[in-house]
């Protein structure tokens, strides 16, 4: 809330005889303006362009540096980085940049360090020890930034292990569960499981890339960490866990839709049923169990269905969509949620089109392909207009 948009809006309601002008400044002493977001985040960005030209100019002068130069060299900027952010302040802007830069520097000592004596990396320990000291910092001052810095170099380490060793680091994965986590469980702010989750999401899809596991065990992860944010019932981190495996499995079943005639008999997708359906029963249970009072978070199971051991689940897949979507607007109605009614809406829309290009693509002409998708999303935006008009009729 700014003070101009308190202050444009008061006279308003100072005009109507709501509030006295006495009142009004009353009212704006309350909301003092704190600073711009951008003008905070601008001392983290030139701490990052000031420790960046440092780097550059040691990387260009590298090779011409006697190794014990070096090495004094390195520990002098990375303690360096670390005393000025402590004695600025952890917690100001400058000094959580300054911080962060030592963090930064750690790492590429370490890094230069190995080439120094000529050390081969056979895994991403480099990484490992990288994210143990953002943890650190993370632990230590419990800030947005750190936990920010922490995500972002333990799923930046994974994706080196898998470009570089073809593997994944399973030291990171746990890192990622236990450091995040612990901190995630306790903090307060809802971004923590949202990037704990999106980010165990993501290391779990590389695993499957880089074993021999099925394609089709994806699902089992997102319905088990979907399982999870139940468990943690009203914990902030929990929206994050409930959200993105509703999300990865709705992307999932999309290319089902498409695909899944052409890949269903392929043994690098199909689970096998035997050790699949048992562990899915088990999560079925658990997540009724779990929500128990809340059959609106029985929705999402939809997604998680493992239709793709049948036949023709490329329509079922398609329904699923539809009654997913149909599911949230009706949910968004009776609770009074206009966002969950718009989001509903908007997936209803894209499960239309979908089921349109998956049904006629191959059947009609291009020109009546398009002409009737285009007559398609009229009918949809008169639909939309009409229910929106019946609901605003309603709520008078």
């Amino acid at each position: 809330m700014t003070d101009k948009w308190l202050r444009r809006e008061g006279s308003v309601w100072v005009e109507k005889n709501i509030i006295s002008p006495e009142q009004l400044e009353e009212i704006i002493k309350l909301y003092p303006e704190s600073p711009r977001r951008i003008s905070q985040l601008l001392p983290i960005l030139a701490s990052v362009l000031i420790g960046l030209s440092l780097l550059t100019f040691v990387a260009s002068n590298w090779n011409g540096i006697p190794d014990i130069a070096r090495l004094i060299l390195l520990i002098a900027t990375t303690v360096g980085f670390y005393a000025t952010g402590f004695v600025r302040g952890q917690i100001s802007w400058v000094g959580q940049g300054l911080i962060g830069l030592g963090v930064v520097s750690f790492g590429a000592s370490v890094i230069l360090i190995g080439q120094m004596f000529h050390l081969i990396a056979y895994d991403a320990t480099v990484f490992v020890l990288w994210s143990l000291a953002a943890l650190g910092t993370l632990y230590l001052f419990r800030r947005t930034f750190f936990y920010l810095l922490s995500s972002a170099l333990l799923l930046g380490g994974q994706i080196y292990s898998i470009a570089s060793f073809d593997h994944v680091s399973w030291l990171l994965f746990i890192l990622t569960i236990l450091g995040l986590g612990i901190y995630s469980y306790h903090t307060k702010h809802e971004y923590a499981g949202w990037i704990l989750s999106f980010s165990i999401g993501i290391q779990s899809i590389f695993l499957l890339i880089t074993s021999d596991m099925a394609w089709s065990w994806i699902t089992l992860i997102f319905f088990f960490l979907y399982v999870v944010g139940l468990a943690l019932g009203k914990r902030p981190m929990a929206q994050g866990f409930l959200a993105w495996p509703a999300i990865f499995s709705f992307i999932f079943t999309v290319f089902m839709v498409f695909l899944h005639e052409h890949i269903y008999q392929e043994s690098a997708f199909l689970a096998n049923p035997f050790l699949y359906l048992p562990l899915f029963s088990i999560l079925v249970f658990l997540a009724i169990w779990l929500s128990r009072g809340l059959k609106a978070k029985w929705l999402p199971m939809l997604l998680f269905l493992p239709l793709f051991f049948f036949t023709y689940a490329d329509l079922a897949y398609l329904v699923i969509l539809f009654v997913y979507s149909s599911g949230l607007i009706f949910l968004g109605d009776q609770e009074g949620n206009s966002s969950v009614s718009k989001l509903g809406v908007f997936l209803f829309m894209l499960s239309s089109f979908i089921g349109y290009v998956q049904l006629a693509w191959d059947f009609l002409d291009k020109s009546i392909f398009f002409l009737i998708g285009g007559l398609l999303l009229f009918g949809i935006h008169w639909f939309l207009r009409r229910r929106s008009q019946w609901m605003t009729k309603g709520e008078k």
